[in-house]
């Protein structure tokens, strides 16, 4: 999938990861607002970010997603597609406020947990990543060299991408990982939201273990490999 206006490639550290349908589903289950159509339900992850991949995000919203979901609402005859002028004047001022309480209007931008703080002191912002319905999110991870591959021998240029099981890495609360994300435009009770989206997460590197639909872009993801 190339890239398009509703994309955008971050990293940060995986938090509360469910990457199951399955354990997406009961988790929903044990949940204060529960689905009541388990076909609804997406498993979930959370990367913290710094300041840099924050702003990313920020700006590719802003500059980029914003115009591009207004465009899309005057193209569409049945208005409910993106926003009109004014739905996106909200969410540009509550992005740039940066204050990330979970209120009307809803980003993927949320606060980070204080306790989650205290591991990862550098994060500045918790992005919220929904998977698709009624699948798994896919896991994927960077490999620099063939050591890094559970079974060396395969042919491959390096670095690369490959399935998570297919190397000697996993997917942990803690490790630096890197998602493609697909922003949608929605608008419930009158109030805007954006929400994001990832088919897949990739583990990019180790750091210090803590608890807790789309492709992958993968001329951005090496970018953010190898510049953030």
């Amino acid at each position: 999938m190339g890239k398009t206006e509703a994309n955008v490639s971050i990293g940060g550290r995986l938090s509360f990861p469910i990457f199951e349908y399955d354990k997406a589903v009961i988790a929903n289950q044990k949940s204060p607002y529960p689905e009541q159509d388990v076909k609804n339900v997406t498993p979930e992850f959370n990367l913290l970010v710094n300041e840099t991949q924050k702003q990313k995000l920020a700006d590719h919203i802003l500059d980029i997603y914003l115009p591009f979901a207004v465009a899309l609402r005057k193209a569409d005859p049945t208005g409910k597609k993106g926003f009109d002028q004014r739905e996106a004047d909200k969410i540009a001022a509550f992005i740039k406020a940066e204050d990330w309480a979970d209120a009307p209007p809803h980003t993927p931008f949320k606060a980070v947990p204080k306790k989650t703080q205290a591991l990862d002191p550098g994060a500045v912002a918790m992005i919220k990543i929904k998977g698709m319905r009624g699948r798994d999110i896919i896991q994927e991870a960077i490999v620099r060299k063939e050591e890094d591959l559970r079974v060396p021998g395969t042919q491959l240029t390096f670095p690369a991408l490959v399935p998570i099981n297919e190397s000697k890495f996993e997917l942990y609360p803690g490790c630096e990982a890197l998602a493609t994300l697909n922003l949608y435009a929605y608008v419930a009770s009158k109030v805007p939201g954006i929400s994001a989206s990832a088919s897949t997460v990739v583990f990019r590197a180790d750091a210090d273990q803590f608890g807790g639909g789309l492709d992958v872009d993968m001329d951005e993801i090496f970018i953010e490999d190898l510049d953030s």
